[in-house]
């Protein structure tokens, strides 16, 4: 958000153990990769607060990396999970978008949507680091979330993981990169039909039309990642890397285009009908009665 004071991250120093309302942080030493993942005590959506969590963590990264402290804790991947059963993420804050459309706050859909743009811009650059950067993902994965896999240079997914853009429920469309990410990753036509039906697509669905670049079995994703990070080393991981950076370069996407299309969600957003509103807020209301059962459940 222009013109906001820069969040403070933890001490580079003391990685991995940085701590976060709504994120764990984990380092795993034989495949040198951290994983930033979405605390089971944390919201299911992308909050601002979590927003500015996940934030601070990159540039805690970022900080890291500049002052030499990855010679002594290395880091190549960059994992981005979820420790919710049966949930990754399901996006957006629908309750930050119904305050905003039921007051005509324009303002505050733009600072919120801008603040998502932030985050998919720094994974769509690999946060400007020497990294490989990848989403693991089981459960459901929706809107937000799914933009932000798509922003990682590589998604593994459980089989019967679910995928889904379903902005079309209440008449507007994912704003936050899904356009372009899914263009420029299955081109126009297919991009355009999985946001205009709204539809799930289960991993292995999202596989078959290779949005999705390995399968893991169901509750097997933690494992098959590493694996998967591991297998062939450190040639398999120069490979990916390289392969990531000339996809970049190949097919590049600027803040200005992301930002371009998120105001034309806002102002989508602010015209959707009081119908639409009402499916908005029964939205919100079925979140947190997802959150407060996975509470109840540990």
């Amino acid at each position: 958000m222009t013109g906001a004071a820069k969040p403070r991250g933890p001490v580079p120093q003391n990685f991995p153990d940085w701590t976060f309302d709504h994120l764990d942080v984990e380092y795993d030493a034989p495949t040198q990769s951290v994983w930033m993942i979405y605390s089971i005590k944390g919201p299911v959506c992308y909050t601002p607060h979590t927003l500015s969590e996940m934030t601070r963590f990159s540039r805690s990264l970022q900080a890291m990396f500049a002052a030499g402290f990855t010679a002594r804790t290395p880091v190549r991947y960059l994992v981005i999970a979820s420790n919710k059963p049966g949930v990754f993420n399901l996006g957006g804050d629908l309750g930050v978008f119904a305050a905003a459309i039921r007051t005509h706050n324009i303002d505050l859909l733009r600072r919120y949507a801008h603040s998502c743009i932030d985050l998919i811009d720094s994974l769509v650059r690999g946060l400007d680091l020497p990294i490989v950067t990848v989403s693991a993902v089981h459960g459901q994965c929706l809107g937000g979330a799914f933009e932000a896999a798509l922003a990682t240079d590589f998604i593994l997914a459980e089989e019967n993981a679910r995928f889904a853009m379903p902005e079309i429920a209440f008449n507007t469309f994912p704003g936050m990169g899904a356009v372009s990410l899914l263009t420029r990753k299955l081109g126009v036509a297919l991009a355009q039909k999985i946001i205009s039906e709204g539809r799930v697509y289960t991993g292995h669905e999202m596989y078959d039309l290779e949005a999705v670049d390995a399968l893991a079995s169901d509750g097997e994703l933690r494992s098959a990642t590493l694996a998967w990070m591991a297998k062939g080393g450190e040639a398999a991981w120069t490979r990916r890397r390289i392969l990531a950076e000339a996809r970049r370069r190949s097919s590049p996407l600027t803040r200005e285009e992301l930002i371009r299309i998120t105001d034309l969600w806002a102002e989508c957003s602010t015209r959707i009908s009081d119908a639409d509103l009402r499916h908005m807020e029964r939205l919100v209301r079925a979140q947190r009665r997802l959150l407060g059962s996975i509470g109840s459940a540990n």
